[in-house]
């Protein structure tokens, strides 16, 4: 994947995965991911060594890690430490809208 210093969301090309569309804009270090989680759709629980924050942009969704469930509207803000175990639910009848910033990048998402 080519780093580009300048983009916009419109431009950037949709994976579209089971239950969610992801755009991706990454830099050496840091990338950050627009996902918009189908209506009802699940994020199922799982980890990875990457240190993550989570910001809700639209939709209302619930939020497990670390054994708590956090019920999360636009606005919302969550931080996932490398390695917890997380998970994301649109709790709506309408697309979640929701941004992660990982560090270091997620190589795995680039494939």
């Amino acid at each position: 994947m080519e780093l580009k210093l300048f983009d916009n969301w419109k431009d950037i090309p949709t994976i579209h995965l089971e239950a969610m569309d992801r755009k991706i804009f990454t830099g050496k270090n840091v990338m950050i991911v627009r996902n918009e989680i189908h209506p009802k759709a699940a994020m199922p629980m799982h980890s990875h060594p990457h240190e993550q924050l989570l910001y809700i942009q639209s939709g209302a969704c619930d939020v497990v890690t670390d054994g708590q469930t956090q019920h999360m509207e636009a606005g919302g803000m969550a931080w996932f430490p490398s390695n917890s175990e997380h998970c994301v639910i649109n709790t709506e009848d309408e697309p979640l809208v929701a941004f992660d910033i990982f560090t270091p990048i997620r190589e795995d998402f680039l494939q």
